[in-house]
């Protein structure tokens, strides 16, 4: 192994906490589905004591689950060191259910060979150990049932035609279910998730199979695709419930988590959750083939034991805290079954074909761990690293203190193999004009503010909205990153979040509410706030405030969504023991405060834009000539109002 790269902790704290992962393994009861993320349709009824194993005949869902899984990343986010890790987890469930049905679709919008040329080989699980190649050349020239969207927009309504088709024919059938698979990030206000450029929300998603009779499985890796478990009620209008199997990787108020991004080249590969799910299903499957007195299989054999549906999402919860992830309580996985029948044998439950995945998993090619990450280092997830690994670690790290930090094998170079000099020159004279003079300059902005946003407690690299950002942040930090267009869009994204969290800090003066525990928003931790407020209550105040627009959404130049501004009022409100009717009378004076001032800037700029050309007839009557102002400086310097004036728009 290389010698490692020692990142370092904003605050020194090791992020670790065995006491946390001790309570999530306890609170875990054998038989008791609340207590490992079930949610359930009838929220009064009495919870039975379920079976971990059921007696049955082996049902034929070999040829009876209709499959329909959906890459919805967009190509120019695909790239492993961004939201890549989407489609490596699309791409390990294609290897595992690939020709096991013969219905079955795989919707992606992206030019697959492109990215692969660009990038290399699609890797999945912890960077720290030995991974799976689940998409390279190889792979694709041997795949099928892949079907292309040519256009991004038109990702959803494809979607939606290609759901509704499969649901109809399964219940024609009489006796077929429907799997659904959904890679994509989700969204914290409406709990839809991204489907090419567009939001399927789940009002949506349920009005494709209206009115059929037929059992609907969802497992999404998305943030906040918990909603889509707890939200039965999702029709308020006409009381209609979400009654369908669902396997969710975060719960209603928590983002999903990818893989670390490695050091080396900076890519992602797959979510935690997934692998879970992969290592359950590949546990289980060599089991489940009753042997004769010869060691031949039966092919007569009548009855067999199998884990009830309620015991496989347990024992997959289970696995994530034992096995894959030390921190896996951050998760919140959330289950829930259709009719409340968790007491069914799981294939039944879930659709899933009767096969030996382990086979399967095993046969697709190893890459080894990133050669620059040590295992004892604490962000390593692994439950298993030993003491002997940390001590190593530890003694490394010191040794390097005082010194220079490793760069990696890219050196000065960008993560593409690029140097500085291959930057373009456009590229070179618009740093120039805009940052100081060289793009040097550049990255000394956005290592300065980089390293004020990192030390705010911003949350993990591996939350879905933090990790192509806090890659690319840290890259540059390191020195590894140096390409123009990436470090400008790291500045972007580092000054829209800063704003967020001087907001919070703002409107709570405004509202004259203490400011929880004395700290200002960069110094409060605002990643367990979920759980210390309560799920129901903590979706209640994010609605209020998601209802007032108080944080403006950020433009596509921006990035991803940062809820640290949204978190932190919550604390602040849950310390403060408000009542909702005392928050709403809050929120509301502060949303009329901020509609006066947005209104006062935008007739100031509207001043300003019907005074310039009667200030440029004046001067040229004095024979002044005031010269042309170029594109791009006009662009520059009335952004910020333009922008102001959108925001305003948007809330009126």
């Amino acid at each position: 192994m290389s010698r490692p790269v020692f990142p370092k902790f904003p605050t020194g704290e090791d992020p670790n906490d065995p006491g946390m992962l001790a309570a999530a393994l306890g609170k875990m009861k054998i038989g008791q589905p609340s207590t490992y993320g079930g949610k359930f349709l009838e929220k009064t009824v009495a919870r039975p004591q379920y079976e971990n194993f059921n007696t049955h005949t082996p049902p034929d869902i070999t040829s009876k689950t209709r499959i329909l899984g959906v890459c919805g990343v967009q190509p120019k986010n695909a790239a492993p060191n961004e939201d890549g890790w989407f489609l490596s987890d699309f791409f390990a469930f294609y290897h595992l259910f690939r020709g096991l049905t013969p219905n079955q679709c795989w919707m992606h919008c992206l030019d697959l060979g492109e990215l692969v040329t660009a990038h290399g080989a699609y890797l999945h699980g912890n960077p720290f150990k030995t991974r799976k190649v689940v998409l390279d050349h190889g792979i694709l020239n041997a795949a099928e049932n892949l079907v292309k969207v040519s256009v991004p927009g038109g990702m959803k309504l494809k979607f939606q035609q290609k759901l509704r088709d499969e649901c109809r024919s399964a219940a024609r059938s009489g006796d077929q279910s429907v799997l659904v698979l959904l890679f994509g990030h989700g969204h914290a206000e409406s709990q839809g998730i991204e489907i090419g450029t567009q939001l399927l929300k789940q009002k949506e998603f349920a009005a494709t199979f209206a009115g059929l009779n037929v059992p609907v499985t969802i497992l999404s890796t998305a943030c906040f695709s918990g909603g889509w478990s707890c939200n039965n009620t999702f029709n308020k209008r006409t009381g209609e419930q979400f009654n369908k199997t669902t396997m969710m990787a975060a719960g209603p108020t928590k983002t999903s988590r990818s893989w670390n991004y490695t050091t080396s080249i900076g890519r992602a590969c797959g979510s935690m959750f997934v692998t879970a799910f992969v290592q359950s299903l590949t546990r289980i499957n060599d089991t489940t083939r009753i042997m004769d007195s010869d060691g031949e299989e039966e092919i007569e054999h009548t009855e067999e034991q199998e884990e009830t549906y309620a015991e496989f999402c347990r024992s997959m919860y289970e696995t994530l805290l034992k096995d894959i992830d030390r921190r896996g309580f951050e998760h919140d996985i959330t289950f829930s079954a259709e009719d409340d029948a968790w007491g069914m044998c799981w294939r039944e439950r879930i659709g899933i074909p009767l096969e030996s995945y382990k086979q399967r998993w095993e046969t697709l090619e190893n890459h080894e761990a990133d050669l620059y990450l040590h295992p004892g280092d604490a962000y390593n997830r692994d439950p298993h690293v030993t003491s002997e690994q940390e001590a190593d670690y530890k003694r490394l790290e010191a040794a390097d203190k005082g010194k220079n930090v490793y760069r990696g094998k890219q050196g000065a170079s960008s993560a593409s193999g690029g140097s500085v000099e291959a930057s373009s020159v456009l590229g070179k004279r618009k740093t120039s004009r805009m940052y100081g003079g060289s793009v040097q300059a550049l990255i000394n902005q956005v290592s300065y503010l980089g390293g004020q946003y990192l030390a705010s407690y911003p949350g993990d690299d591996e939350i879905a909205d933090n990790g192509a950002l806090h890659n690319h942040l840290n890259r540059v930090l390191r020195g590894d990153e140096t390409r123009v267009e990436v470090v400008e869009r790291c500045l972007r994204g580092v000054d829209y979040r800063m704003q967020q969290i001087s907001f919070a800090d703002d409107y709570l003066r405004l509202m004259a509410i203490p400011a929880p525990l004395g700290l200002q928003c960069h110094e409060f931790k605002t990643n367990r706030v979920p759980n210390i407020v309560g799920e129901g209550r903590y979706r209640e105040m994010l609605e209020l405030i998601f209802e007032r627009n108080l944080f403006p959404r950020p433009f596509e130049d921006q990035g991803r969504p940062f809820m640290k501004g949204h978190d932190y009022l919550i604390a602040a409100f849950h310390l403060a023991n408000f009542t909702k009717s005392v928050m709403v009378d809050k929120l509301d004076a502060l949303a009329r405060r901020i509609k006066v001032t947005f209104d006062h800037e935008r007739a100031i700029h509207k001043e300003k834009s019907e005074l310039e050309p009667k200030r440029r007839k004046v001067y040229k009557v004095f024979g002044i000539n005031l010269g042309n102002m170029s594109p791009q400086k006009r662009r520059s310097r009335g952004q910020c109002l333009s922008q102001l004036s959108d925001r305003c728009t948007e809330q009126e």
